[in-house]
C-alpha cells in the first residue's frame, strides 16, 4: 500500500514542522574515521509495514514514475549524493541494489509526541524502487527496527520531498 494510504502515516499537514537538511561529506568522512557505522532500517522493505512510495499523483501506483525522477529531484534540492561511494567516475562493481544515497538530517519542531525532536534519514533506490530508511549512527553494523510511527514518517517525508517537481522553469519547461 502507499504510504498516503497508511492509516499510521502522518498527513501532509503533520509534516510542515519538520526541516531537512543534507549531512555535509565531510561530517560523513568523519564519523566514518572514527569507527562509526551508519545503520538503516529501509521502511520499503519492512514486512509488518508493508508499504510503498509511489512518485506520481496516483496512490495505487498507476501513473508512478521511475527511481530516475525522485533522483533528479534529490540532485536539485541537494545536489549530488554525499556518500564517497556514490560519486560519478568512482569503481561502482560492488553496487548491487543501491545507486544513489543521500543521508538528511530531521529536525521535528512541532507537537506529534511521538516523533524524536531529531533524527537521521536516507533517500536511496532499493531494488530499482524508490526507498527510505531510519538511520543511525553505531559502534558496528548490528540491525535495528525503527518505532513504527518513526519510520512511517520517514517514508512520508521522503515521498513529500520529491513528490513534486522544484519548480523552475528553462526554456517554458517546467521542471
Amino acid at each position: 500500500m502507499d504510504v498516503r494510504n497508511h492509516p499510521d502515516a502522518p498527513d501532509f499537514e503533520e509534516l510542515r514542522d519538520i526541516v531537512v537538511e543534507p549531512v555535509p561529506r565531510a561530517e560523513i568522512e568523519t564519523r566514518r574515521a572514527d569507527g562509526g557505522v551508519l545503520v538503516e532500517d529501509n521502511v520499503r522493505e519492512r514486512d509488518d509495514l508493508n508499504v510503498v512510495a509511489y512518485i506520481g499523483p496516483e496512490t495505487d501506483g498507476t501513473e508512478a514514475e521511475h527511481v530516475g525522477i525522485p533522483l533528479y529531484r534529490l540532485v536539485q534540492l541537494f545536489g549530488t549524493p554525499q556518500f564517497p561511494e556514490f560519486q560519478a567516475g568512482e569503481d561502482i562493481g560492488w553496487r548491487t541494489d543501491e545507486t544513489f544515497k543521500y543521508l538528511l538530517r530531521v529536525k521535528h519542531k512541532g507537537t506529534r509526541g511521538e516523533l524524536p525532536p531529531k533524527w537521521l534519514m536516507t533517500i536511496h533506490d532499493s531494488h530499482v524502487r524508490f526507498a527510505a530508511s531510519v538511520a543511525e549512527w553505531r559502534d558496528d553494523d548490528a540491525e535495528f527496527t525503527a518505532d513504527s510511527t518513526l519510520a512511517l514518517t520517514t517514508y512520508a517525508l521522503a515521498q513529500q520531498i520529491v513528490l513534486e517537481p522544484v519548480e523552475c522553469v528553462y526554456e517554458g519547461i517546467r521542471f
